[in-house]
């Protein structure tokens, strides 16, 4: 018996040690990645140019935000290496959202290009979720509507995700604030545990802290571009509707409560002023202060990442503790209620006591 247990105790720090390597040969690969990719922007001229809707002030090298999806690309192959088996549809979505994307910041697409491939690839997520948790979907009209709902929120909050790229620390910090709740909630609430795999969730945390590195500075070195905003949009997606499928619990959809506020509201403003919501501006709430009203690009940063914090870590703590989903929910959709409604209020006065100008620009 004492044999038997050295011999799994030693497995087990084998499997450890080589899970250690693997985030640290990550983080090297990421880094190198980086260093090579920066001298070749510059030199194909792969930035992000001021204009009148840029919070920056010098042309910084944008599409950096490749490193995230390499980071998955690396867990799929130590994965496949290790005899792991792997979600291949959501992984085709991936691998079809990055390279649109990234062709969308070398060349601008034509937006139904984009939503096209949007679509394909939240199609395939979808399945993937399906066969992870067994969804049989049969000829039901009501349940090839609900499907076709839920195709048309994962794109909407996708697309939101994107529209906070655009301020130093804003998207890393954003996407910090809302995967270290879900490994947390993955790992230690009772009726989440595996809703994602770990390995994905330390990836993603791994990649957003190197980018931040880069990112989170008053000068900042690379911007992500679409391909890192849209990326990450597609996994935090991944990862909250597997979440809610898993429990139940809608209340995790607050996990997106800062993304649904500034992109969502702002969406729904333009809509009523009339605007082409796809046309260019700088009405967001984060803009605004940062252009208008010059304030600090990383304090202003650092209170959104700070609030969509408060939200994540309240739904694991509730959850650890085993609170009622009633009373979460009845808690925490009023409190996000309350922060839209500060949020308007805000930006009301910050656009000189108005909402429903034209802001096309």
């Amino acid at each position: 018996m004492f044999v038997s247990y050295n011999k799994i105790s030693n497995f087990v720090i084998q499997i450890q040690f080589w899970v250690v390597m693997l985030y640290f040969v990550t983080v090297i690969i990421l880094l190198i990645s980086l260093f090579i990719y920066f001298p070749i922007a510059r030199k194909y001229k792969i930035l992000a140019g001021v204009n009148n809707r840029s919070s920056h002030k010098h042309p910084v090298i944008t599409a950096a935000g490749f490193i995230f999806y390499l980071s998955y690309l690396i867990y799929v192959i130590a994965s496949v290496a290790s005899g792991k088996e792997i979600g291949w549809f959501w992984f085709a979505g991936l691998t079809i959202l990055a390279v649109v994307s990234f062709i969308d910041d070398l060349k601008d697409l034509w937006f139904l290009v984009r939503l096209f491939a949007q679509v394909i690839a939240i199609g395939l997520m979808l399945f993937q979720l399906s066969l992870q948790f067994q969804i049989e979907l049969g000829p039901s009209v009501s349940q090839w509507s609900a499907s076709i709902l839920l195709l048309m929120v994962c794109v909407g909050l996708v697309n939101m995700y994107n529209f906070m790229d655009g301020l130093n620390g804003m998207l890393g910090g954003v996407a910090l604030s809302m995967s270290v709740p879900l490994l947390l909630i993955n790992k230690y609430v009772p009726t989440a545990i595996g809703f994602a795999d770990e390995g994905l969730l330390l990836m993603t945390i791994i990649g957003v802290c190197i980018f931040l590195f880069f990112n989170f500075r008053k000068e900042p070195l690379c911007f992500s571009g679409d391909v890192g905003s849209i990326v990450l949009g597609y996994m935090m997606t991944y990862f909250v509707i597997s979440l809610v499928i898993k429990t139940g619990n809608v209340a995790y959809f607050l996990l997106f409560a800062i993304v649904m506020m500034e992109a969502g509201l702002t969406i729904v403003q333009r809509l009523f002023a009339g605007e082409n919501i796809f046309a260019p501006h700088r009405i967001h709430l984060f803009q605004l202060y940062c252009n208008e009203f010059y304030k600090s690009h990383l304090l202003v940063s650092g209170i959104y990442s700070g609030i969509q914090l408060g939200f994540g870590m309240a739904l694991f703590l509730m959850n650890y503790y085993k609170m009622s989903v009633v009373v979460q929910n009845c808690i925490l959709w009023p409190m996000f209620a309350i922060l839209c409604v500060v949020y308007l209020l805000l930006k009301r006065k910050k656009m000189g006591g108005h909402l429903l100008t034209k802001t096309t620009i």
